[in-house]
């Protein structure tokens, strides 16, 4: 039998039609918890800082108690209290994180993601004791320090023909007046009308006038004066930064937080200061503000607070030494009598 001359087709294996068909991959919904959390936040208008420590908060909590937050007993937050100090955590630390949830449950409430029938099962939980803080306020011989420094001669001959002396001088006086740094460094030129800083507030408030005392005005003016003789970058346009970096790598560029920590930091200890830092002007001015009998409500206007309590961290000093003075007084004794 001759041999076949049709040519061999290919073989194409066809699939099988009908049967139950590979349903398409479904995607797992967004944890509904950390949508709580971002709309806690934006809601309550936090400052950036704050944004950042709370939501820390919260999430590490939401990574510990596998609930949904309608579902947390007090005492899940009991045991998420021990598990905090089985770490050994501060006080403090453990503090922020029981307000964090506390404030967090006060949000859900109002915004009626919780039941108000329900407890909520941060109500029955006691904060940590902590030790009364020491005052942080600046004492009169310490500013006498920090100042003898920025004024030395030689220290200003070194550093003055780069303007830093002049522009630290200038820092110093701003943050005297109750300035929180992330505040000062956020300042531009067009904040200042040569009387009054328009102080645009880190903590989500609109804007503070505030006043600056004679000196205080003369340091910055003649910062102001030293970069317009400068020119090109460092020019105080009024858009621009009100304080600049002056290190060779971000010269012209706005002095950030951490630049002005770092420059604060440095300059206490130079001077012998131990833990000086921004936040420690802001008392300062606080303390001031009671001792003068400045109104309660023009002090918190001036620094930014809303809260008394709040407010009487700064002024707490204050009294507990007009107390011991009005008690020596009454018995006809003088504070300085041995």
């Amino acid at each position: 039998m001759p041999p076949s001359t049709d040519p061999v087709l290919p073989i194409v294996i066809l699939p099988l039609t009908g049967g139950k068909q590979p349903e398409p991959r479904q995607l797992e919904p967004p944890d509904l918890r950390h949508w709580q959390i971002e709309e806690f936040l934006r809601q309550t208008g936090k400052a950036d800082n704050t944004q950042r420590a709370y939501r820390g908060q919260l999430v590490r909590f939401a990574a510990w108690c596998d609930k949904s937050w309608l579902d947390v007993t007090p005492s899940d937050i009991g045991k998420y209290r021990r598990e905090l100090k089985r770490k050994r955590l501060k006080a403090t630390s453990i503090n922020h994180a029981l307000n964090t949830l506390k404030s967090f449950y006060q949000w859900l409430r109002r915004s009626n993601g919780y039941p108000t029938n329900k407890p909520l099962p941060t109500d029955a939980i006691d904060l940590e004791r902590q030790p009364e803080p020491e005052a942080a306020h600046i004492d009169e011989d310490e500013l006498a320090q920090i100042w003898q420094v920025l004024q030395l001669e030689e220290k200003t001959a070194i550093r003055d023909a780069s303007g830093t002396r002049v522009r630290d001088r200038a820092i110093i006086a701003v943050l005297s007046h109750g300035l929180r740094a992330s505040e000062a460094s956020a300042l531009n030129v067009e904040h200042w009308n040569s009387k009054i800083l328009k102080v645009h507030r880190s903590k989500g408030q609109n804007v503070s006038e505030v006043p600056l005392n004679r000196e205080a005005r003369q340091y910055l003016n003649v910062y102001l004066e030293w970069r317009q003789q400068q020119g090109d970058m460092f020019e105080p346009l009024p858009e621009s930064p009100m304080f600049l970096a002056q290190d060779p790598k971000s010269a012209g560029k706005r002095l950030g937080y951490k630049g002005l920590h770092r420059m604060v930091k440095q300059l206490g200890a130079i001077a012998g200061i131990e833990g000086l830092n921004p936040h420690r002007f802001r008392h300062t001015f606080g303390t001031e503000v009671t001792r003068r009998g400045v109104d309660p409500l023009f002090g918190k206007e001036l620094m930014g607070i809303k809260s008394d309590r709040v407010f009487q961290r700064y002024t707490k000093g204050v009294f507990k030494q007009a107390a011991a003075e009005a008690y020596l007084q009454a018995i006809g004794e003088e504070t300085d009598e041995s």
